[in-house]
C-alpha cells in the first residue's frame, strides 16, 4: 500500500492540478463581479488576482490598459478571500482548495469542494445556548479549522 508521499505524480499532471486548482480560486474569489459581468474578467478580476497565481501569469496580457492597480494587489490567494455568505450560512474555502468548512447555526461541516460530501462535524462548545461562533478559518496549509466562539 502506497502512502501520500510515495504516490508518485508526473509534472504535466502536477502542472494540471495546479492550474486547475488556481482557476477554482480565482473563479471562486471573483465569482459575484463575473456572474453580473462577465467583461470584468478582464475589467477587475485578473488586475486583482495575486501575481504569483497562475491565471495572472498566464491571462495578465489579457488585462485592459485602461485600468491598473497602482497599491495593494495580494502577493497570494488567501483564505480570507473566499468567505462568501450564502443565505444563513458561512463558507470558508481553505487554502489548499481541498476542504469548504460551512457554518449551519449548530454545527460546522467540512465539505469536499467538489462532491459537497459532508466529510466531519465539528460540534460547539458543551453549552452552546450560551457560545455563539463569531469566526472560523484554515490554517495557513489548510489542514487546522480554528473557531472563535462567544457566550
Amino acid at each position: 500500500m502506497l502512502t501520500e508521499g510515495q504516490i508518485q505524480v508526473s509534472d504535466d499532471v502536477k502542472t494540471l492540478l495546479d492550474t486547475t486548482g488556481d482557476c477554482l480560486r480565482f473563479v471562486t474569489e471573483f465569482f459575484e463581479v463575473i456572474s453580473q459581468s462577465a467583461p470584468h474578467i478582464y475589467h477587475s478580476a485578473l488586475l486583482l488576482a495575486p501575481r504569483s497565481s497562475i491565471v495572472w501569469r498566464v491571462y495578465s496580457q489579457q488585462t485592459h490598459s485602461v485600468a491598473r492597480v497602482i497599491t495593494g494587489t495580494a502577493t497570494s490567494w488567501d483564505s480570507c478571500t473566499s468567505v462568501r455568505a450564502v443565505e444563513t450560512y458561512k463558507l470558508v474555502w481553505s487554502p489548499c482548495g481541498q476542504f469548504i468548512a460551512v457554518d449551519c447555526g449548530d454545527r460546522i461541516e467540512v465539505r469536499d469542494p467538489n462532491t459537497l460530501e459532508r466529510l466531519f462535524v465539528l460540534q460547539p462548545p458543551r453549552n452552546p445556548s450560551r457560545a455563539s461562533l463569531r469566526s472560523f478559518d484554515f490554517s495557513p496549509d489548510g489542514h487546522l479549522l480554528a473557531c472563535f466562539y462567544h457566550g
